[in-house]
């Protein structure tokens, strides 16, 4: 994880969990997330690779109950913008107005893939921005 030592106790401090080499399988709900199934990993030096690189572990499949999923996207968002049909600057970062807002009114964006800077506690920062700006807006 790409992130300074202060910045992983902070957000244990504001209630974040980590797991660790973990994978999704499937988002499990109807109308709205309701869960999610997890399949543990485990990191193993393949063959002529100096590396390690995360591997799934047969059987280890659970299923833990959530509110809602953050995709952390790191930087390569591309697909996803295009995908999407949002605006970026000319960097390919996706524009977004003071409140976290792209060019599509029920889409916001933060972290890497708005510019903000390349830090956990950037990340975290601008999508508790976002979500309250999201709330805002649900509420008004």
């Amino acid at each position: 994880m790409p992130a300074e030592e202060k910045e992983v106790e902070e957000a244990k401090k504001e209630g974040i969990n980590f797991l660790f080499q973990n994978n999704i399988v499937k988002i499990i709900g109807k109308n709205k997330v309701e869960k999610v199934e997890l399949i543990q990993t485990q990191l193993v030096q393949k063959d002529n690779d100096t590396r390690l690189v995360p591997v799934n572990k047969e059987g280890s499949n659970y299923i833990i109950e959530v509110d809602n999923i953050v995709m952390a996207l790191g930087s390569h968002v591309e697909p996803y913008v295009k995908e999407l049909g949002l605006k970026t600057n000319q960097w390919g970062n996706i524009e977004v107005n003071e409140d976290y807002q792209t060019s599509n009114p029920k889409i916001y964006a933060g972290g890497d893939l708005a510019g903000v800077k390349s830090t956990v506690a950037w990340a975290a920062y601008s999508g508790r921005e976002a979500a309250k700006s999201i709330a805002k807006k649900l509420l008004a």
